[in-house]
């Protein structure tokens, strides 16, 4: 049987339909939210069984891939985030630039080109390097789809959106479809709310309400898009904060430096105490005025 382990953002599905497209998606799927990228403790094959692992950091599941490959599994691994020590024994595609999303390195290993890859340029806020500008909105409400604290944030499962878009075939018929139009009646509310937030002691502040746990990611790509940065979006949970982070490069090492990850133009810190948020901000500063 063939696993395939994938994160519930635009990439993560742009990439399964590629996938899906060539190759299918028969077997077992493992998604959700974005920030649950620690999805390999939920794959469990058995011998003989495939591992096939899209847009989810090696570094944050380093134990877990060792564990697959010492059983003889055989993992395929696309990625752009931070990927940490190298694991024998998989296959890893793993590209880092900043300028690559994981749609593209699987566009790029099955050797055919697709608009899904330059819908998810968008949803990862890599919009200038697409040649499909007319993908942008698509690619925002699918990125949007997949932030919240837990699925019931959600306006659909990820799965559920990822076999719609596979259904589809390409991005222009999903774009005629009502799935579509929940998402774009859904992420015009929702920004409508962000709009009012403005920017205190260098950072946004989100209330912890379903509208900015969904809304936060596309806010984040849309002010990078005004700045180098780096941006930081902070949503307010009690004793931490959640930190959504944008910039030109070294976010991921930045945000991995407070315990959290990402890649090169992105990242996130899950819980941050409320303690660190000046040292946070400091090193944000220096790197602002650098």
């Amino acid at each position: 049987m063939r696993w395939f382990a994938y994160n519930g953002d635009a990439d993560g599905i742009c990439s399964m339909v590629q996938w899906g497209l060539v190759y299918g998606v028969d077997g077992k799927r493992i998604t959700g939210v974005k920030r649950d990228i620690e999805l390999l403790d939920r794959v469990l094959p058995t011998p003989g069984d495939e591992v096939v692992v899209m847009d989810i950091s090696l570094a944050r599941n380093h134990s877990m891939a060792q564990d697959l490959a010492r059983k003889g599994i055989s993992v395929t691994w696309f990625d752009h985030h931070l990927a940490g020590d190298e694991v024998e024994g998989i296959n890893s595609y793993i590209d880092t630039s900043d300028n690559v999303c994981t749609a593209r390195i699987v566009e790029q290993h099955i050797g055919q080109d697709s608009n899904w890859a330059q819908v998810a340029l968008h949803g990862d806020g890599l919009s200038k390097h697409s040649s499909k500008p007319n993908y942008k909105e698509l690619g925002e409400l699918l990125n949007y789809n997949g932030y919240g604290a837990d699925l019931s944030d959600l306006h659909f499962h990820p799965d559920d959106l990822m076999m719609l878009c596979l259904d589809s075939k390409t991005p222009e018929q999903f774009m005629l479809s009502s799935a579509f139009a929940k998402l774009k009646d859904g992420f015009e509310t929702d920004i409508s709310n962000a709009k009012m937030i403005e920017e205190n002691d260098g950072f946004y502040l989100l209330p912890n309400e379903a509208w900015a746990r969904r809304v936060v990611g596309v806010m984040a790509h849309r002010i990078n898009e005004k700045g180098s940065g780096p941006h930081v979006i902070a949503i307010d949970k009690g004793d931490t904060f959640q930190i959504s982070m944008r910039g030109e490069s070294g976010i991921g090492e930045l945000c991995a430096m407070f315990g959290g990850g990402g890649r090169a133009t992105a990242g996130g810190i899950d819980n941050l105490p409320k303690a660190e948020i000046t040292a946070l901000m400091n090193e944000v500063n220096s790197r602002r005025s650098a």
